[in-house]
Protein backbone atom coordinates (compact mmCIF):
# COMPACT_ATOMS: atom_id res chain seq x y z
CA UNK A 1 0.00 0.00 0.00
CA UNK A 2 1.37 3.41 -0.98
CA UNK A 3 -0.87 5.83 0.92
CA UNK A 4 -3.25 5.28 3.80
CA UNK A 5 -5.45 7.97 5.37
CA UNK A 6 -6.83 7.08 8.80
CA UNK A 7 -9.61 8.96 10.59
CA UNK A 8 -8.63 12.32 9.08
CA UNK A 9 -10.37 15.31 10.65
CA UNK A 10 -9.93 18.91 9.52
CA UNK A 11 -11.36 22.09 11.06
CA UNK A 12 -11.90 25.52 9.55
CA UNK A 13 -12.20 27.73 12.58
CA UNK A 14 -14.52 25.89 14.94
CA UNK A 15 -16.25 24.00 12.14
CA UNK A 16 -15.23 20.45 11.26
CA UNK A 17 -15.32 19.99 7.47
CA UNK A 18 -13.57 16.61 7.17
CA UNK A 19 -15.15 14.40 9.80
CA UNK A 20 -13.13 11.20 9.93
CA UNK A 21 -12.07 10.06 6.47
CA UNK A 22 -10.41 6.71 5.81
CA UNK A 23 -8.89 6.08 2.39
CA UNK A 24 -6.09 4.03 0.90
CA UNK A 25 -4.29 3.98 -2.44
CA UNK A 26 -2.18 1.11 -3.73
CA UNK A 27 0.79 1.49 -6.07
CA UNK A 28 -0.27 2.03 -9.67
CA UNK A 29 -3.90 2.59 -8.65
CA UNK A 30 -6.24 5.49 -9.39
CA UNK A 31 -8.73 6.32 -6.65
CA UNK A 32 -11.45 8.86 -7.38
CA UNK A 33 -13.21 11.04 -4.81
CA UNK A 34 -16.63 12.28 -5.91
CA UNK A 35 -18.92 14.79 -4.27
CA UNK A 36 -20.72 18.10 -4.60
CA UNK A 37 -18.93 21.39 -4.03
CA UNK A 38 -18.30 21.94 -0.36
CA UNK A 39 -18.29 18.30 0.71
CA UNK A 40 -14.63 18.38 1.82
CA UNK A 41 -12.97 16.46 -1.02
CA UNK A 42 -10.44 19.18 -1.92
CA UNK A 43 -9.58 19.60 1.76
CA UNK A 44 -8.69 15.88 1.87
CA UNK A 45 -6.39 16.34 -1.13
CA UNK A 46 -4.69 19.40 0.37
CA UNK A 47 -4.23 17.60 3.68
CA UNK A 48 -2.08 14.92 2.06
CA UNK A 49 0.82 17.36 1.69
CA UNK A 50 -0.31 19.76 4.45
CA UNK A 51 -1.16 22.51 1.97
CA UNK A 52 -4.09 23.84 3.99
CA UNK A 53 -3.24 27.45 5.00
CA UNK A 54 -2.53 27.45 8.74
CA UNK A 55 -4.60 30.58 9.33
CA UNK A 56 -7.65 29.00 7.73
CA UNK A 57 -7.61 25.32 8.56
CA UNK A 58 -6.20 22.81 10.99
CA UNK A 59 -5.76 19.05 10.78
CA UNK A 60 -7.09 18.17 14.20
CA UNK A 61 -6.50 14.41 14.16
CA UNK A 62 -5.73 11.38 12.05
CA UNK A 63 -2.82 9.83 10.18
CA UNK A 64 -1.65 10.12 6.58
CA UNK A 65 0.82 7.31 5.99
CA UNK A 66 3.03 7.44 2.90
CA UNK A 67 4.83 4.10 2.76
CA UNK A 68 4.27 3.82 6.54
CA UNK A 69 5.62 7.32 7.33
CA UNK A 70 3.08 9.69 8.89
CA UNK A 71 3.21 12.88 6.81
CA UNK A 72 1.43 14.82 9.55
CA UNK A 73 4.36 14.25 11.92
CA UNK A 74 7.10 15.43 9.54
CA UNK A 75 8.99 18.65 10.20
CA UNK A 76 9.05 21.37 7.47
CA UNK A 77 12.36 20.18 6.03
CA UNK A 78 11.20 16.56 5.74
CA UNK A 79 7.92 17.75 4.24
CA UNK A 80 9.77 19.70 1.52
CA UNK A 81 11.46 16.47 0.46
CA UNK A 82 8.04 14.93 -0.18
CA UNK A 83 6.13 17.81 -1.78
CA UNK A 84 6.61 17.82 -5.54
CA UNK A 85 8.97 14.86 -5.34
CA UNK A 86 7.12 11.89 -3.88
CA UNK A 87 3.71 13.58 -4.08
CA UNK A 88 2.76 16.08 -6.79
CA UNK A 89 -0.39 18.20 -7.01
CA UNK A 90 -2.26 19.40 -10.11
CA UNK A 91 -4.94 22.04 -9.51
CA UNK A 92 -8.12 22.61 -11.50
CA UNK A 93 -7.22 26.00 -13.01
CA UNK A 94 -3.76 25.75 -14.59
CA UNK A 95 -3.46 29.46 -15.39
CA UNK A 96 -3.79 30.39 -11.72
CA UNK A 97 -1.11 27.82 -10.83
CA UNK A 98 1.45 28.88 -13.43
CA UNK A 99 3.56 31.98 -12.73
CA UNK A 100 2.71 34.54 -15.44
CA UNK A 101 6.10 36.30 -15.30
CA UNK A 102 8.23 33.20 -15.97
CA UNK A 103 8.41 31.18 -19.16
CA UNK A 104 7.12 27.61 -19.28
CA UNK A 105 10.71 26.40 -19.76
CA UNK A 106 11.89 28.26 -16.64
CA UNK A 107 9.09 26.87 -14.51
CA UNK A 108 9.64 23.28 -15.55
CA UNK A 109 13.41 23.65 -15.17
CA UNK A 110 12.83 24.76 -11.58
CA UNK A 111 11.24 21.43 -10.59
CA UNK A 112 13.91 19.20 -12.17
CA UNK A 113 16.13 17.53 -9.60
CA UNK A 114 18.96 16.88 -12.03
CA UNK A 115 20.12 20.30 -13.24
CA UNK A 116 22.44 18.78 -15.85
CA UNK A 117 21.24 18.77 -19.45
CA UNK A 118 17.88 20.23 -18.47
CA UNK A 119 17.02 20.99 -22.09
CA UNK A 120 16.89 17.32 -23.10
CA UNK A 121 14.88 16.49 -19.95
CA UNK A 122 12.32 19.18 -20.79
CA UNK A 123 12.09 17.94 -24.38
CA UNK A 124 11.31 14.43 -23.14
CA UNK A 125 8.72 15.77 -20.71
CA UNK A 126 7.05 17.81 -23.44
CA UNK A 127 6.91 14.75 -25.67
CA UNK A 128 5.41 12.65 -22.88
CA UNK A 129 2.53 15.10 -22.33
CA UNK A 130 1.87 16.01 -25.97
CA UNK A 131 3.51 19.45 -26.02
CA UNK A 132 5.71 18.83 -29.06
CA UNK A 133 4.53 22.13 -30.58
CA UNK A 134 6.42 24.22 -28.04
CA UNK A 135 9.66 22.23 -27.99
CA UNK A 136 12.48 24.73 -28.52
CA UNK A 137 10.26 27.75 -27.82
CA UNK A 138 12.07 28.80 -24.66
CA UNK A 139 10.50 32.26 -24.48
CA UNK A 140 6.87 31.16 -24.42
CA UNK A 141 4.79 32.32 -21.43
CA UNK A 142 1.69 30.72 -19.85
CA UNK A 143 -0.72 33.24 -21.37
CA UNK A 144 0.41 32.21 -24.85
CA UNK A 145 -0.88 28.67 -24.34
CA UNK A 146 -4.45 27.39 -24.54
CA UNK A 147 -6.11 26.01 -21.40
CA UNK A 148 -5.43 22.44 -22.48
CA UNK A 149 -1.75 23.16 -23.16
CA UNK A 150 -1.43 24.92 -19.79
CA UNK A 151 -2.83 21.84 -18.07
CA UNK A 152 -0.42 19.61 -20.01
CA UNK A 153 2.42 21.86 -18.80
CA UNK A 154 1.18 21.47 -15.21
CA UNK A 155 1.09 17.69 -15.62
CA UNK A 156 4.64 17.80 -17.05
CA UNK A 157 5.76 19.67 -13.92
CA UNK A 158 3.94 17.17 -11.72
CA UNK A 159 5.65 14.11 -13.22
CA UNK A 160 9.08 15.71 -13.67
CA UNK A 161 10.41 14.26 -10.41
CA UNK A 162 8.93 10.79 -11.02
CA UNK A 163 6.57 11.00 -8.01
CA UNK A 164 4.89 8.02 -6.41
CA UNK A 165 1.53 9.81 -6.14
CA UNK A 166 -0.15 12.57 -8.13
CA UNK A 167 -3.16 14.38 -6.68
CA UNK A 168 -5.39 15.72 -9.46
CA UNK A 169 -7.93 18.22 -8.16
CA UNK A 170 -10.62 18.59 -10.85
CA UNK A 171 -7.96 18.91 -13.58
CA UNK A 172 -10.48 19.10 -16.45
CA UNK A 173 -13.10 21.45 -14.99
CA UNK A 174 -12.02 24.59 -16.87
CA UNK A 175 -11.62 22.77 -20.20
CA UNK A 176 -14.05 22.07 -23.02
CA UNK A 177 -15.27 18.50 -23.57
CA UNK A 178 -12.85 17.63 -26.40
CA UNK A 179 -9.83 18.82 -24.42
CA UNK A 180 -11.15 17.05 -21.32
CA UNK A 181 -11.02 13.73 -23.15
CA UNK A 182 -7.49 14.43 -24.35
CA UNK A 183 -6.29 15.23 -20.82
CA UNK A 184 -8.00 12.13 -19.40
CA UNK A 185 -6.39 9.95 -22.09
CA UNK A 186 -3.03 11.52 -21.24
CA UNK A 187 -3.48 10.85 -17.50
CA UNK A 188 -4.45 7.23 -18.15
CA UNK A 189 -1.48 6.72 -20.47
CA UNK A 190 0.98 8.22 -17.95
CA UNK A 191 -0.52 6.13 -15.13
CA UNK A 192 0.03 2.90 -17.05
CA UNK A 193 3.46 3.81 -18.42
CA UNK A 194 4.89 5.20 -15.17
CA UNK A 195 2.91 2.97 -12.77
CA UNK A 196 1.64 6.17 -11.11
CA UNK A 197 -0.71 6.20 -8.17
CA UNK A 198 -3.40 8.86 -8.57
CA UNK A 199 -5.94 10.53 -6.33
CA UNK A 200 -8.49 12.03 -8.74
CA UNK A 201 -10.85 14.59 -7.16
CA UNK A 202 -13.95 15.56 -9.11
CA UNK A 203 -17.65 16.41 -8.98
CA UNK A 204 -18.24 14.69 -12.33
CA UNK A 205 -19.06 11.01 -11.88
CA UNK A 206 -18.76 10.28 -15.62
CA UNK A 207 -15.15 11.43 -15.67
CA UNK A 208 -14.21 9.40 -12.59
CA UNK A 209 -15.92 6.29 -13.99
CA UNK A 210 -13.72 6.64 -17.08
CA UNK A 211 -10.40 6.70 -15.23
CA UNK A 212 -10.60 5.43 -11.63
CA UNK A 213 -10.02 1.91 -10.34
CA UNK A 214 -11.78 2.59 -7.04
CA UNK A 215 -14.21 5.34 -6.07
CA UNK A 216 -15.02 7.07 -2.80
CA UNK A 217 -18.32 8.96 -2.66
CA UNK A 218 -18.07 11.89 -0.23
CA UNK A 219 -20.89 13.78 1.45
CA UNK A 220 -20.86 16.27 4.32
CA UNK A 221 -17.23 15.59 5.17
CA UNK A 222 -17.35 11.79 5.19
CA UNK A 223 -16.98 8.90 2.76
CA UNK A 224 -20.49 7.47 2.38
CA UNK A 225 -19.61 4.72 -0.11
CA UNK A 226 -16.33 3.22 -1.28
CA UNK A 227 -15.43 0.37 -3.57
CA UNK A 228 -14.20 -0.79 -6.98
CA UNK A 229 -15.55 1.23 -9.89
CA UNK A 230 -17.44 -1.74 -11.30
CA UNK A 231 -19.36 -2.31 -8.06
CA UNK A 232 -20.14 1.38 -7.54
CA UNK A 233 -21.48 1.73 -11.09
CA UNK A 234 -23.44 -1.53 -11.29
CA UNK A 235 -24.55 -1.97 -7.69
CA UNK A 236 -24.59 1.38 -5.83
CA UNK A 237 -25.45 0.92 -2.16
CA UNK A 238 -26.00 4.46 -0.91
CA UNK A 239 -28.91 6.76 -1.84
CA UNK A 240 -26.51 9.63 -2.61
CA UNK A 241 -24.54 7.48 -5.06
CA UNK A 242 -27.78 6.38 -6.72
CA UNK A 243 -28.82 10.02 -7.06
CA UNK A 244 -25.50 10.97 -8.64
CA UNK A 245 -25.71 8.11 -11.14
CA UNK A 246 -29.34 8.96 -11.99
CA UNK A 247 -28.26 12.56 -12.68
CA UNK A 248 -25.83 11.54 -15.43
CA UNK A 249 -27.20 12.52 -18.87
CA UNK A 250 -27.88 9.45 -21.00
CA UNK A 251 -28.36 9.24 -24.77
CA UNK A 252 -30.58 6.19 -24.35
CA UNK A 253 -32.83 7.98 -21.85
CA UNK A 254 -32.71 11.44 -23.43
CA UNK A 255 -36.52 11.70 -23.52
CA UNK A 256 -36.88 10.96 -19.79
CA UNK A 257 -36.75 13.55 -17.04
CA UNK A 258 -33.68 13.61 -14.81
CA UNK A 259 -34.20 11.90 -11.47
CA UNK A 260 -32.04 14.53 -9.81
CA UNK A 261 -31.25 14.84 -6.11
CA UNK A 262 -33.57 17.35 -4.47
CA UNK A 263 -32.41 20.07 -2.11
CA UNK A 264 -28.87 21.16 -1.32
CA UNK A 265 -25.94 19.78 0.59
CA UNK A 266 -26.08 20.93 4.23
CA UNK A 267 -23.83 23.57 5.71
CA UNK A 268 -21.16 22.17 8.03
CA UNK A 269 -22.33 24.67 10.63
CA UNK A 270 -25.86 23.21 10.51
CA UNK A 271 -25.65 19.48 9.87
CA UNK A 272 -28.85 17.47 10.38
CA UNK A 273 -29.18 14.82 13.07
CA UNK A 274 -28.52 11.19 12.28
CA UNK A 275 -27.74 10.45 8.65
CA UNK A 276 -26.57 13.69 7.04
CA UNK A 277 -28.25 12.77 3.75
CA UNK A 278 -31.64 12.24 5.42
CA UNK A 279 -33.34 15.50 4.24
CA UNK A 280 -32.65 14.64 0.57
CA UNK A 281 -33.01 10.86 0.66
CA UNK A 282 -35.78 9.05 -1.19
CA UNK A 283 -35.27 5.89 0.93
CA UNK A 284 -35.37 7.58 4.35
CA UNK A 285 -37.18 6.20 7.38
CA UNK A 286 -37.51 7.58 10.91
CA UNK A 287 -34.73 5.33 12.21
CA UNK A 288 -32.24 7.21 9.99
CA UNK A 289 -32.52 10.17 12.38
CA UNK A 290 -31.30 8.24 15.41
CA UNK A 291 -27.58 8.29 14.67
CA UNK A 292 -25.12 8.68 11.80
CA UNK A 293 -24.47 5.25 10.26
CA UNK A 294 -21.06 3.60 10.23
CA UNK A 295 -19.60 2.13 7.05
CA UNK A 296 -20.94 -1.39 6.54
CA UNK A 297 -19.71 -4.09 4.21
CA UNK A 298 -21.81 -4.58 1.08
CA UNK A 299 -19.50 -7.11 -0.59
CA UNK A 300 -15.75 -7.62 -0.92
CA UNK A 301 -13.98 -4.23 -0.77
CA UNK A 302 -17.33 -2.43 -1.10
CA UNK A 303 -18.74 -0.47 1.86
CA UNK A 304 -21.64 1.95 2.38
CA UNK A 305 -22.78 4.27 5.17
CA UNK A 306 -26.50 3.43 5.17
CA UNK A 307 -28.79 1.40 7.44
CA UNK A 308 -30.95 0.32 4.47
CA UNK A 309 -28.24 -1.33 2.34
CA UNK A 310 -30.13 -4.61 1.96
CA UNK A 311 -33.25 -2.83 0.71
CA UNK A 312 -31.40 -0.44 -1.60
CA UNK A 313 -29.36 -3.08 -3.40
CA UNK A 314 -32.49 -5.18 -3.91
CA UNK A 315 -34.49 -2.37 -5.56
Amino acid sequence: MLLQIKNLKVDYGNIEVVRGVDLYINKGECVGIIGESGCGKTTVGLSITKLIPERKGNISSGEILLEDRDILKLDPEELRKIRGKKISYVFQEPFSSLNPVFTIYEQIKEVLEDKKDTNSQIVELFKSVGLEKIIGKKNIYPHELSGGMQQRAMIAMAIASNPSLVVLDEPTTALDVTIQHQILDLIAELKNRMNLSILFISHDLRIVFSIADKIGIMYAGKIVEYGPKEKISSNPAHPYTIGLIDSIPSFEHRKKLFNAIGGRAPLFSDLPKGCKFYPRCRFRIDKCLEKEPELELVSDNHVSRCIRIAYIVSV
